[in-house]
């Protein structure tokens, strides 16, 4: 497998040109890898591979290091510090893979394609795709947030999802937009429905940014807390469909173009 990490790429990224902008620093070639899913676990990337039904473990410096085989289109990742858990699309389960084994995430209610999945502290949340909602765990219950439709509040095909501090971002990937619920399961905002969106399939968030990738349009779009767009990165994007930050480093997973982006302030 062949890995090639470029810096300073020529690339035109955002709407601005603030010194709070994201700037890139790298390109990061996965081969034959299509990534789906992007979690960082031990100082690791683990990366699903929908086309290939795989989940490959990669160094930060684009090594191949693990390929897992015989997933059922593994979708947006995520871990809770010790285990890597696959949304698996086509068996309808959620995987957890810690030293090599894996297990069935059990959880009192059934999925239908579950998309995405997060942690934090002791919450669990779910992008259940098809029944158009998000299951969550605030640490003693499942609770089911949202319907099928286009109003606040409501789904149609959610896809990932993110946990903070205080509230849960969704990527509401076929109504195009972002949307933010407390943990009561209260919606509280509807963010990007203005910047025509085409397939909202990956979302991060830090204490300052929302991130979401725009699938069809090519494009990662960024947005303060009060829904205010910060920055559009649109060169070398190529069907992105999953973000993270880590440390100083923004993370974009192009589907299409095999690789992964990276940016610094």
């Amino acid at each position: 497998m062949k890995y090639l990490y470029i810096g300073l790429l020529a690339f035109l990224a955002g709407c601005s040109h603030s010194s709070d902008e994201w700037k890139p620093v790298g390109n990061m070639d996965l081969g034959e890898i299509t990534p789906i899913g992007l979690t960082i676990q031990d100082g690791h990337f683990w990366i699903s591979d929908g086309d290939h039904n795989q989940v490959v473990k990669v160094s930060l410096q684009g090594e191949i290091l693990t390929t897992i085989n015989d997933f059922e289109r593994p979708m947006h990742l995520g871990n809770d510090g010790t285990a890597v858990y696959i949304p698996e699309y086509g068996s309808d389960n959620i995987v957890k893979l810690e030293n090599g084994e894996r297990t069935i995430l059990t959880i009192p209610d059934s999925l239908d394609a579950p998309a995405g999945i997060d942690f934090y502290q002791q919450e669990i949340a779910i992008a259940d795709f098809y029944n158009h909602r998000i299951l969550f765990f605030d640490g003693k219950n499942w609770n089911s947030i949202g319907k099928e439709g286009k109003a606040a509040g409501e789904f149609y095909y959610p896809t990932d999802i993110h946990i903070g501090s205080d509230k849960i971002f969704v990527a509401d990937a076929y109504n195009n937009r972002i949307q933010v619920f407390d943990k009561k399961g209260s919606s509280l905002q509807v963010i990007g429905t203005e910047d025509k969106i085409n397939a909202a399939t990956g979302i991060f968030a830090t204490p300052d940014e929302i991130f979401i990738t725009d699938f069809e349009n090519d494009r990662v779009l960024s947005y303060d807390h009060e829904g205010v767009r910060k920055q559009i990165f649109t060169e070398g994007i190529n069907k992105p469909t999953d973000i993270l930050v880590e440390g100083d480093l923004l993370y974009i997973a192009n589907y299409k173009g095999k690789n992964l982006l990276s940016f610094r302030k």
